[in-house]
């Protein structure tokens, strides 16, 4: 059962808010990115969920008893990320596309800004080559990539297929870890960039450690 502060957490995912959807296969787990639609507290949340071709295949993995995991980046003045685990329970179909979900026991939270000991949270310095460092927000992220969101307002232009390096500061040294662009997406002040790591790097087990809600 959720305490009170992380139902008011919960509370506060305003509908039609994007949030990343990952949901559990039996190789890796998939990753999307939807819209919230709203809540019955205490007995499920409701997505919308798009009857596009594109969502095809993620429709099929939307099966009754599933586990799919919710992650939201609050807005205010400091942003607090939040992440919980749901079961899928029914995917409609008519007269609208929402999936239902039963709702969550638990919740985890991480504030954007440092928090006590000097850990920076998930916020990072991203630097697409050739263009001046900005700074960004780990939302999500496996051993196989991550995705990162970046004010609309400072995020430099380029083309796909660049090389994007996130460096985030560990106690007094700074690690970097090297990605490479496979999507960008704009939605309304972000923008949001999936990366796949180029390579095994030590700097990545360090931070999924650290930093990352329910990664996998």
């Amino acid at each position: 059962m959720l305490a009170q502060k992380e139902l008011q957490l919960l509370r506060d995912i305003a509908v039609g808010d994007g949030v990343d959807l990952q949901i559990a296969t039996p190789t890796a787990p998939k990753r999307v990115r939807t819209r919230y639609v709203g809540m019955e507290e205490g007995q499920g949340l409701f997505f919308s969920i798009p009857t596009t071709a594109k969502w095809a295949s993620t429709r099929d993995l939307l099966l009754p008893g599933n586990t799919v995991v919710i992650r939201h980046v609050l807005e205010g003045d400091s942003g607090t990320i939040i992440a919980f685990k749901v079961k899928v329970l029914r995917l409609l179909h008519n007269p609208l596309s929402v999936l239902i979900t039963s709702f969550p026991e638990s919740l985890q939270s991480r504030g954007l800004r440092a928090v006590k000991r000097g850990y920076p949270g998930i916020g990072v310095q991203a630097t697409v080559e050739g263009h001046e460092p900005v700074k960004a927000i780990i939302t999500d992220a496996s051993v196989s990539g991550c995705r990162v969101a970046i004010k609309q307002q400072v995020m430099p232009e380029f083309d796909g297929n660049k090389i994007l390096t996130l460096d985030y500061q560990l106690e007094s040294k700074t690690l970097s870890i090297n990605a490479l662009v496979k999507n960008v997406t704009y939605e309304n002040d972000y923008v949001y960039i999936g990366l796949q790591f180029d390579e095994k790097q030590d700097a990545v087990a360090t931070l999924l450690e650290r930093h990352i809600l329910y990664y996998e």
